[in-house]
């Protein structure tokens, strides 16, 4: 891809914009530079800092890094602006609670649905391993809560979408508080044991290779998760 001289109008804008087009077309991966600023500045006919200014745009949307005496290095994909837009969404609105919980169901489902397809002998041996500490810390709500984000997002690992991971990575952070509170909303020990017990049937059904139950049973947790977290609102 060649990078055209471009009009006086937005030129930090259209330079950032011009770069992501460069970067896609050139299928630069993580850890590969961009050109110099200098020769950013001759292939566009502007100035140095107005470059500058275009790369910190790129930078301050998760994109590139710049490093000292390095320059502009192409980052990997994280979930940073979304862990970002999540976790303002739920402090600004007490509501959006259950909306990213309305969010977030049909992604874990489909996860379920995908490992069950997908997840590998060392993803199955990871999801045993994280579901056996959950039964072990049933009364330990806080490390529950931690091996709960573990188990999900080994889930999302298994469905080997990288775009799914992220999304439900990004959601679950930001509810993290929420979840944690909707553990301690169960009023006996027979509504936390019924919580491991629906962990324990998503990954008996992606074990056992039947991603129509994974899907279903997934589906019931979360029902029973978003009841628990409006019975005590």
């Amino acid at each position: 891809m060649i990078l055209t001289e471009i009009s006086r109008k937005t030129l930090p804008d259209q330079i950032a914009q011009q770069l992501i087009d460069f970067i896609a077309a050139e299928g630069l991966t993580p850890g590969e530079l961009l050109p110099s600023t200098a020769k950013l500045a001759e292939s566009f006919g502007v100035s140095r800092p107005v470059v500058r200014e275009g790369l910190r745009s790129l930078a301050s949307l998760g994109i590139i890094e710049i490093v000292n005496g390095k320059g502009a290095v192409i980052k990997p994909l994280d979930n940073k602006l979304l862990q970002v837009f999540f976790h303002r969404a739920v402090q600004l609105r007490h509501k959006s609670i259950i909306e990213l919980m309305e969010v977030r169901q049909p992604l874990e489902v489909q996860s379920a649905f995908l490992a069950t397809q997908r997840g590998t002998a060392k993803d199955l041996a990871k999801l045993e391993t994280i579901v056996t500490a959950m039964a072990q810390n049933l009364h330990n709500l806080e490390v529950y809560a931690n091996l709960d984000v573990e188990f999900h997002l080994a889930i999302a690992s298994a469905a080997s979408n990288t775009m799914m991971y992220f999304l439900i990575g990004s959601i679950r952070e930001s509810l993290e508080e929420a979840v944690l509170r909707g553990l301690r909303s169960r009023h006996s020990d027979a509504e936390l044991e019924r919580v491991q017990e629906t962990h324990e049937m998503v990954f008996e059904a992606i074990k056992a290779g039947n991603p129509a139950q994974a899907a279903t049973m997934m589906t019931v947790h979360f029902d029973e998760a978003v009841f628990a977290l409006l019975r005590d609102n």
